[in-house]
Order: structure tokens, then C-alpha cells, then sequence
């Protein structure tokens, strides 16, 4: 990623010098915190795991550029410590690259999710993030899905496509539970009703098929727009209520 600075500079961040600068510029001041930030028992550890040597040197990297800097200051025993602040360019560029969306599907492993947990650490919504990414991909995921070609490396290019696609589906659903009011606008009147588990989802180009599994070991298909489906945040593992209406009802004995 690349950023101007105040002083005219162009500021390159990488992943491991992007997820640094966020953290110390919510107040990870000292290099053994950040470091303990990356370890696999972490909640940030478990997507991006570094040793102390590679945080050190991204801390040395941030320097000097001149993002952050080191201040004296004394530790609970009264010895001399060093504190890392960021400066007002690093401030802005630690923003800036916690906003961008990735560009390419194989960064959404580490990266995008990476950014994800730092947004949730910082107390600051993910939905905005999520909603950039899914159009920042929506290009690149058409074009790997009109790709019909049978060859190995094309079905997984495609299968690639619709995991991600539906990975940031499930995430921005998750990121909505109802709450009490919300559950108050969706009485009807339909009498048929069945509560259901989404199994999967299907896109098209403007219809999306969309799998539902039932207690005990049955199956409900339903087609609806896709751009409804977006609307609703439907994904596997999804909650949703089926509604039906019928003029017959079919009855075979079990």
C-alpha cells in the first residue's frame, strides 16, 4: 500500500508494518506488547503469527519512516523505557490502511481478516470494510466465475470465487443479530412457517437459489433475486424462517 505523507514522501506498508502502526497507534506502546500481540495463542496470533525478531524490525521499519517514534519514559521500577507513538503521519496512514480492502481473494486469509480483528479490538464496525471488500472482489469473482472452462485449475479458481463470496456474505450477516425490534417487523400473517438453517447458497447472474435444512434430515429449496439474498445477508449456517403459501397441500403417507 502506498501513502503520501505530510513532508511529501510516498509511505509503503506491508501486512506485518500495517498491523503494527494500528496497534501502537491504539496504544500498544512498548515492543514485548506488540509482540505478545502475534502469538498463537492471541486472538490476532491464530491469522498473522510473528516472532519478536520480525516485530522489531517492522517497529525499526515505522521509524524510519517516520510513523511512529520513541519516547523516554520510566517503567513501575522507575528504570528508563522506551514508548512508541505514532506521529500524525502515521495516525493517517494507519487509517487509511485499516480501510482499504484487499484486492486480491487469496489475501482475504490474512490481510482482510487481520483488519477485521483489529477493527473488532478498537471497538469500530466492521461493516463498512466488509461492504468495500465485496466490491472490491465483485469484479474479479465475476470473471473467475465466467471462466467455464473444465480444467483443473479453472473449477478451483471458481470454487475460490464463491467461497469468498459467501465467506463475506456469512461475515457481514454476523455482524447484524436481530435485536427485539427488529424480530417485532417481521410478524406476518403466513401461518406456514418453518425455522430453518441455511446449507447454501447459489448465485446466478440475477436469481439465487437457496438450500434450507430442516429437522430431522430434510431439505427446502427456494428461489429469490439475488439481490434480495444480499439484501437478507443469507449464507451457510444462516437462521432464517421459511414462509409459504400454497392453494394445495399434498399429503403422501410416511
Amino acid at each position: 500500500m502506498y501513502y503520501w505523507s505530510s513532508m511529501g514522501r510516498i509511505t509503503t506498508l506491508d501486512l506485518i508494518e500495517g498491523a503494527c502502526l494500528v496497534l501502537i497507534s491504539n496504544g500498544q506502546s512498548h515492543g514485548y506488547q506488540l509482540a505478545k500481540q502475534f502469538e498463537p495463542s492471541a486472538a490476532l496470533g491464530e491469522v498473522l503469527t510473528l516472532t519478536r525478531p520480525v516485530v522489531y524490525r517492522a517497529i525499526k521499519t515505522l521509524e524510519a519512516q517516520k510513523l511512529i517514534r520513541s519516547v523516554d519514559s520510566l517503567g513501575s521500577r522507575r528504570q528508563l523505557k522506551f514508548e512508541l507513538r505514532c506521529t500524525s503521519d502515521g495516525q493517517r496512514a494507519a487509517q487509511r490502511w485499516l480501510g482499504e480492502p484487499v484486492s486480491h481473494i487469496r489475501d482475504l486469509r490474512n490481510e482482510f481478516l487481520v483488519k477485521v480483528l483489529l477493527l473488532q479490538t478498537s471497538k469500530v464496525g466492521t461493516k463498512r470494510l466488509i461492504q468495500n471488500q465485496r466490491k472490491a472482489l465483485a469484479a474479479v469473482a465475476e470473471s473467475l466465475l465466467a471462466d467455464e472452462a473444465p480444467t483443473p485449475v479453472a473449477i478451483w479458481r471458481r470454487e475460490q470465487a464463491r467461497a469468498a463470496m459467501r465467506f463475506l456474505d456469512e461475515l457481514d450477516g454476523a455482524t447484524r443479530a436481530p435485536t427485539k425490534g427488529d424480530k417485532k417487523q417481521f410478524q406476518v400473517s403466513a401461518r406456514n412457517q418453518l425455522r430453518a438453517r441455511v446449507a447454501k447458497v447459489k448465485h446466478g447472474d440475477t436469481l439465487s437459489t437457496v438450500y434450507l435444512s430442516l429437522e430431522p434430515d430434510q431439505t427446502l429449496t427456494s428461489t429469490i433475486t439475488r439481490e434480495a439474498s444480499q439484501d437478507l445477508s443469507l449464507a451457510s449456517g444462516s437462521q432464517v424462517v421459511a414462509l409459504f403459501k400454497a392453494t394445495e397441500v399434498m399429503i403422501a403417507s410416511s
